[in-house]
């Protein structure tokens, strides 16, 4: 019987009581520091203050070669044009989509850059969120390429409006967790800011999602209309912030 059940625990103890040989050994797996395979919950001031500054130099870069991308996608008219002129001016979706999306681009820059001025603390949680975000991000010149290269066509305006509603969530997404479930923030950080950026980072998903019927059938209209998101962004910033934002919570 003790052979059997040596046979199906094989951690049991052996004939003379003493453990057996791989109980004595332990599971390699949880002899491994933590640090092996997962990120800490917290760092202290030190250590955080490094992970943050590798982090927000990862996303400087990726942000700084998306913009970068993007005029990448105006081709150069043919060497012997008989109308540069006329060709130059035929790229005028190209240079809108261009614009449009450096700023885009831009704005979910400077919205990191205000959030990570904020932050304090990192986990593995906001690692992940601040990923997803700048997965997005890189994706962004290729809908604008679709975009400048079939001006006018739904398809081409329906993806566009859908990357910058992920971009946009994924945005919202690592400040909400950052300012609530997380609480990485500095503790002198006010409740009207919090509150203020947190509705300033959903403007831009809830526009462009309120849009996406409007590209689906006036592609046109659509992109005029995104051109308002800058502003929008502005008014909801003040309108949800006041006087207390710069006083603790």
């Amino acid at each position: 019987m003790r052979g059997l059940g040596e046979a199906i625990e094989p951690g049991r103890a052996d004939a003379v009581g003493k453990p057996s040989p791989r109980a004595r050994r332990g599971d390699p797996v949880k002899r491994l520091p933590d640090r092996v395979w997962r990120l800490p919950r917290q760092e202290d001031d030190e250590a955080a203050e490094e992970g943050i500054g590798r982090i927000l130099a990862l996303s400087d870069g990726v942000f700084a070669i998306a913009m970068t991308l993007l005029i990448l996608e105006i081709a150069l008219p043919a060497r012997h044009t008989l109308d540069l002129p006329k060709e130059l001016l035929g790229l005028w979706p190209r240079y809108l989509a261009y614009v449009l999306s450096f700023v885009v681009i831009a704005r979910f820059w400077v919205a990191h850059h205000v959030a990570f001025r904020l932050i304090a603390r990192y986990d593995t949680v906001l690692v992940w969120l601040n990923l997803l975000l700048l997965m997005f991000v890189s994706f962004l010149p290729f809908p604008t390429a679709v975009v400048g290269a079939h001006n006018g066509s739904p398809a081409a305006a329906v993806l566009y409006a859908a990357a910058v509603v992920l971009t946009g969530t994924a945005s919202a997404a690592y400040w909400w967790y950052a300012s609530g479930r997380g609480g990485l923030l500095r503790p002198d950080v006010g409740a009207a800011r919090v509150r203020a950026l947190r509705a300033r980072a959903l403007s831009s998903p809830v526009f462009f999602a309120l849009t996406l019927p409007i590209a689906a059938f006036a592609p046109y209209a659509a992109e005029i209309l995104w051109f308002l998101v800058f502003p929008l962004n502005r008014m909801t910033y003040v309108w949800f912030s006041d006087e207390r934002h710069n006083q603790a919570g």
